[in-house]
């Protein structure tokens, strides 16, 4: 979303934050039972008498961004369930295999239908969750990524997914809101019901599941009302979704920074579980051994404006907006959307003065961060898109959400970007004098939201296009 939400009372919110509304629209009795409308004769796995739980299995690729926790272990995207008992739905597509040289993007299809606008997507198994950030979602099918089709529309007026799918058998999806978050069951994706609407007292403007868990933490995008260390008044709510129909609120994490968004980071030997905070004025680190009582590891100021940086000759906004780890949780990357990705200029690496240095700020990129050393972190350098030729310099170019591509050796990040489409950055072996290479870029000019990988492919959102399939070359 581009327009951030500031926060006008951080102490009252503190206050009232465990007062949070839940609207069920279905009791959890009913929606136990449901199963009726399940594809090709597919029936929920209820209770011990319904069959083996279904568990995660092991992994498809190399993917810490959605290895499942080891406290639930409950399927995700890249370590679905195996077994007779698996749901058609969530069975993974056929995948492509990667190339052994990766150098470049392709489209596969653009979903056609009504699926106009994509403000952030969610994959797991066969199945998309596409929300507009309108008044409608959409479920496309993937059996086939070479011919996704549209399966269903629901209303929400959200942006932003997250799947959990039950031992049971049961799929849902959260969607961000303003007010807060919707629950959607999405088991029969043909059907889609809405379970619950959650309003915290801070509103909502994106959310994150911790990978494998019912574990819900809401950002709503109100930062910490300061840029000096500790001195925050943020806090993140958590909720535990055991029963999607009525989410309980677990506690106000005082963090001291409400995020704009969160990310995930798991070990898949299981060493060490980890959240990632877009904080607006900072990012954070965060332990979550325990999902439901994390730990500040470490607070990072935003950029702009550090002494010794390529942006200390000028401070604007701070916009921590999207952040993650690379494959083996070293570098730290974090997208600046600058302005609420809706004021210009954006894209725009500054201009380097032979006797002055750099003159400007780089705005709207993404930068990265040596955090080997988790409590010691180290800015290692940025990547600044290129500018759109032809396109109106008013319009903002920023960093918005993407995901890391799984080749042996390299670090690869396909990161959506206002204005620039997708761009498959190359940051391997990123130092101080080593900046990150664009590998290849699609949809110039485009408002891509959002890029998921999965199964070889790349599945985007798009404000302009809708979603996109695309693969490698």
């Amino acid at each position: 979303m581009r327009t951030l939400l500031f926060a006008i009372a951080a102490t009252a919110a503190l206050f009232l934050a465990g007062c949070a509304q839940v609207k069920t629209t279905a009791s959890s009795s009913d929606t136990l039972a449901r199963g009726d409308n399940l594809p090709l004769g597919e029936t929920l796995v209820i209770g011990p008498g319904g069959g083996a739980p279904l568990l995660a299995g092991p992994a498809l690729w190399n993917d810490p961004q959605n290895t499942p926790h080891p406290k639930w272990n409950w399927p995700t995207l890249s370590n679905p369930p195996v077994g007779a008992n698996v749901p058609m739905w969530w069975k993974p597509f056929a995948p492509a295999p990667l190339p052994s040289s990766l150098v470049g993007m392709k489209l596969v299809k653009q979903v056609g239908g009504n699926v106009s606008a994509g403000a952030g997507i969610a994959v797991f198994g066969s199945l998309v969750v596409v929300p507009e950030d309108a008044k409608v979602g959409h479920m496309v099918d993937i059996r086939d990524p070479t011919n996704p089709v549209a399966l269903s529309t629901f209303e929400t007026g959200g942006r932003g997914a997250a799947i959990i799918a039950y031992p049971n058998g049961r799929l849902v999806t959260a969607i961000s809101t303003s007010p807060g978050f919707d629950v959607i069951d999405i088991t029969d994706p043909i059907h889609p019901e809405t379970v619950a609407q959650v309003e915290p007292v801070q509103g909502g403007h994106k959310l994150g599941v911790v990978p494998g868990t019912p574990i819900l933490y809401n950002a709503a995008s109100n930062g910490g009302g300061s840029n000096l260390p500790g001195m925050g008044t943020g806090v993140t709510e958590i909720y535990n979704l055991t029963d999607p129909a009525n989410p309980v609120l677990v506690q106000n994490f005082p963090n001291g920074y409400s995020c704009h968004h969160i990310f995930f980071w798991n070990a898949p030997d299981g060493s060490k579980q980890r959240a990632i905070c877009a904080g607006i004025e900072y990012t954070q680190l965060w332990d979550t051994m325990d999902p439901e009582h994390p730990t500040v590891i470490v607070s990072i100021p935003v950029h702009h404006g550090i002494a010794g940086t390529p942006s200390a000759a000028a401070s604007i906004e701070a916009f921590s907006h999207s952040a993650g780890l690379n494959l083996d949780g070293t570098v730290l990357y974090v997208g600046d959307e600058n302005g609420g990705g809706g004021l210009p200029p954006g894209c725009v690496a500054g201009v380097n003065a032979p006797v002055a240095g750099n003159a400007g700020t780089p705005i709207g990129a993404t930068w990265f961060y040596d955090v080997s050393s988790e409590k010691s972190p180290a800015l290692l350098g940025y990547f600044s898109p290129p500018r759109t030729p032809g396109v109106n310099p008013s319009r903002s170019c920023t960093t918005h959400h993407g995901r890391l591509v799984p080749v042996e050796g390299r670090d690869l990040l396909a990161m959506s970007y206002y204005q620039d489409g997708v761009i498959l950055v190359d940051f391997t072996g990123i130092s101080a004098g080593t900046l990150p290479k664009q590998v290849d870029q699609f949809a110039m000019g485009s408002d891509t939201w959002e890029t998921w990988y999965a199964g070889g492919y790349l599945f985007t959102g798009d404000l302009a296009r809708g979603m996109d399939v695309l693969t490698f070359r």
